[in-house]
């Protein structure tokens, strides 16, 4: 803790950014597009490798792009927000649960993550992840 109070960290950065993220998942959740897509930045890059076709690309486009090819997918979809926590510095982790039923047939229910960078009060890198444990792994926290 001594070393976060030489740096002048009080944490509220942190609480900032996990609000930032949080709010953006509620706008979502609640079909408000346009406030959930006023929390990423422009160039925002978007990692979405985690799926089989996923890709990094770069911008609003790409966003609404990823988002709108997998929810095509689905004839059924739902997206429940479990946890949105701290994950040092500018990092945050957002906790997801999926289920759905694709238009082929397929079952889905999983738990999954994704990790986020914040700068300036909106998103500016996103990485989705398969296993809910990956984020944490990623970002040093297990």
């Amino acid at each position: 803790m001594r070393l976060a109070v030489e740096l002048g960290y009080s944490g509220r950065m942190s609480e900032e950014n996990v609000a930032v993220v949080r709010g953006m998942w509620e706008a979502f959740l609640r079909n408000d597009f346009e406030a959930s897509l006023g929390a990423i930045d422009p160039d925002v890059e978007w990692d979405g490798t985690n799926l089989p076709d996923g890709k990094v690309s770069r911008g609003l486009d790409a966003v609404i792009e990823h988002l709108t090819s997998w929810a095509e997918m689905w004839e059924s979809w739902e997206i429940e927000l479990e946890d949105v926590v701290d994950a040092g510095g500018d990092r945050v982790i957002a906790f997801i649960r999926e289920r759905g039923r694709s238009k082929t047939g397929l079952v889905m229910h999983e738990r999954h993550s994704e990790l986020y960078v914040v700068s300036n009060g909106r998103v500016v890198y996103r990485k989705g992840f398969s296993d809910a444990d990956e984020a944490l792994v990623e970002a040093d926290l297990r």
